[in-house]
C-alpha cells in the first residue's frame, strides 16, 4: 500500500509540474506573440530636439503671418489709391470748371478795362494831348517788372495839320508844309480805330511816306467804312529818325 501512495504522490507532483511547464510556456508564447503584433517602439526623442523643431514651426508661423499681413496691407493700399484716383478726377474736373469760369470773368473786365482805356485816348486826342501807352514789362532777368517809359511826340506844329475829303480815287489828304530843319519825310498814317501811331501799331497802316518837304496832298486808296488819319513830320539827326510834329487826329466815312 505505501508503495501505491508514492507512486501515485509522485504521478501527482509529475502531472503538477508538467501543468505548470506548460502554463509557463503558453504564456511566454502569448507574450512573445503580443508583442509581435505592436507597433515597433518609437525611438526615444529629447527635450532639446522638441525645443528645436517647436521654434521652427513657431518661425514658420510667424513668417506666413507677415507674409498675410503685407498681403493686406497691399491690398488696403490699392483701394486707398483707387477712391484717392477717384476723388482727384472729380476734383479736378471741379477746377477746370473754376478756371474756365474765372478765366472767362478775367477777359470780360480786360475788355471792359482796354474800353475804357481807348474812350480815355479818344478824350485825350480830342484835347491835343499825347495818348497814354499801356506799360509793358523789361525784358532781361531783372525779377520784377518796370514800366518802359514812352516817349510824348511832339504836338501839332503851329500851321501844320490836315484835311480830308472822299474823292473818285479814294481819300484825298492835305495838310500845309512842316516848316522845320532837319526834314527828313512826310509819314501819312490810316488807322481802322482812333488810335493813330506811328511807328504803326494795331490798325495802323502808313499809307505812305512822302520825302519832299513841298510835297502837301496824297490820295489814299482806303477801304470802305469809317477811317482815321495822322499825318506825321518826320526829321533826321545824326543818323536817328524823329518826330518833329504830328497832325490832329480826322476822321472820314470812306462809301
Amino acid at each position: 500500500m505505501t508503495g501505491r501512495h508514492t507512486v501515485r504522490r509522485s504521478l501527482v507532483v509529475s502531472g503538477v509540474m508538467a501543468s505548470l511547464l506548460v502554463g509557463l510556456f503558453s504564456i511566454r508564447v502569448a507574450a512573445e506573440m503580443t508583442a509581435a503584433a505592436q507597433p515597433p517602439p518609437a525611438p526615444p526623442v529629447s527635450m532639446d530636439s522638441l525645443k528645436t523643431a517647436l521654434t521652427a514651426e513657431q518661425a514658420r508661423g510667424a513668417a506666413l503671418q507677415a507674409e498675410l499681413d503685407d498681403l493686406l496691407t497691399v491690398t488696403d493700399q490699392l483701394t486707398a489709391a483707387l477712391s484717392s484716383t477717384e476723388g482727384e478726377v472729380k476734383v479736378d474736373g471741379l477746377t477746370a470748371k473754376e478756371l474756365k469760369a474765372r478765366l472767362k470773368a478775367a477777359e470780360a473786365k480786360l475788355k471792359t478795362v482796354n474800353q475804357l482805356l481807348k474812350e480815355a485816348q479818344r478824350r485825350l486826342t480830342a484835347l491835343g494831348v499825347a495818348p497814354v501807352k499801356t506799360p509793358r514789362p523789361a525784358s532781361g532777368g531783372g525779377g520784377g517788372t518796370t514800366a518802359t517809359p514812352t516817349p510824348t511826340p511832339p504836338v501839332a506844329a503851329a500851321g501844320f495839320d490836315i484835311r480830308v475829303s472822299v474823292v473818285s480815287g479814294g481819300v484825298l489828304v492835305t495838310w500845309t508844309t512842316c516848316a522845320v530843319s532837319g526834314f527828313d519825310s512826310y509819314a501819312l498814317v490810316r488807322s481802322s480805330d482812333s488810335e493813330v501811331h506811328y511807328p504803326p501799331e494795331d490798325n495802323d497802316t502808313v499809307v505812305a511816306h512822302l520825302p519832299s518837304q513841298s510835297t502837301t496832298s496824297f490820295v489814299d486808296a482806303a477801304p470802305a467804312g469809317s477811317q482815321w488819319y495822322r499825318l506825321y513830320c518826320l526829321t533826321k539827326t545824326g543818323g536817328e529818325i524823329k518826330t518833329a510834329a504830328r497832325s490832329s487826329v480826322v476822321r472820314v466815312n470812306v462809301p
